[in-house]
């Protein structure tokens, strides 16, 4: 009994001992590296409420530090090529120098990206992010030739495929849950924007001149709106916003679409419209 039991303490030495040197032998000691996080990106042109401006929301593109804590700042520069043009297509808030500083200590950065919408039909455009030197002994990405990490595409697709959104101006009607509520909404299209149209009456609420906007997406047939206050001119009737993109067939005269708004809780509701013959 007593050689058993020997044999099983030894087996259990023996297994600490094997995966400590497992652990030993899969540690990364380096080469250290710094590398753009994600390969690749995509992005619609309308990707989000343009609001006073034909801008979008900047969206990040992330770097990050394969090495221990660093005691000084972490230099990156990179440049940016791709059929995109700088300043026409988009914008890199504060990117004149093509810089990136990581602080010591951290591990990340982002260089942010500014969509510029436009009304063209223009195909999608690739902006490609390069890095071509960092300090601190680091190296470029990883692999052969460090080829893995080196640089990140951001492509922007297309979002203005003809579409008569004249269409789109009219009396609707909207029934809410399958029949369990049924309103009109006035709908306008809004010229100065790109790919929005205003919805007057949105939601069936007796709030006058409540209305709410949603962005189109023309090639996919999508629609999406953005959080917004809803209410005349931004007002009082609280906080709105869709359920993932709904969809649209100008020619057909009809939307689909799920919304949540503030003043009914966190409900969500499907809403299915024709348009009225005028």
């Amino acid at each position: 009994m007593k050689n058993i039991k020997y044999h099983i303490v030894l087996l259990l030495i023996t297994s600490v001992i094997l995966s400590c040197d497992d652990a030993e032998q899969t540690l990364f000691e380096g080469p250290y590296f710094v590398r753009f996080t994600e390969r690749e990106t995509f992005v619609k042109e309308n990707f989000h409420d343009p609001m006073n401006q034909n801008f979008n929301d900047p969206i990040q593109i992330d770097l990050h530090l394969a090495a221990p804590a660093q005691r000084n700042t972490t230099t990156i520069r990179y440049q940016v090529t791709g059929t995109a043009v700088e300043n026409v297509d988009y914008i890199i808030p504060g990117g004149e120098n093509k810089r990136l500083l990581v602080p010591a200590g951290q591990f990340k950065s982002s260089i942010p990206v500014r969509i510029i919408n436009n009304r063209a039909n223009d195909g999608d455009k690739t902006i490609i992010f390069t890095i071509t030197e960092v300090n601190n002994d680091l190296e470029i990405g990883f692999g052969a030739n460090g080829i893995n990490g080196r640089s990140h595409t951001l492509t922007i697709t297309e979002d203005d495929c003809p579409v008569d959104i004249r269409q789109f101006e009219g009396t609707w009607e909207f029934n809410q849950n399958n029949d369990e509520f049924i309103y009109q909404v006035e709908i306008f299209v809004d010229y100065s924007r790109n790919n929005r149209i205003i919805m007057l009456g949105y939601a069936g609420l007796d709030v006058e001149g409540a209305f709410a906007f949603a962005n189109l997406d023309m090639c996919t047939r999508e629609l999406f709106i953005p959080e917004q206050n809803l209410g005349p001119f931004g007002g009082n009737a609280g906080r709105t916003r869709s359920a993932g993109n709904g969809s649209f067939d100008e020619q057909a005269g009809t939307l689909r679409f799920s919304y949540s708004l503030d003043v009914f809780g966190t409900t969500v509701r499907r809403v299915s419209a024709r348009k009225l013959q005028n």
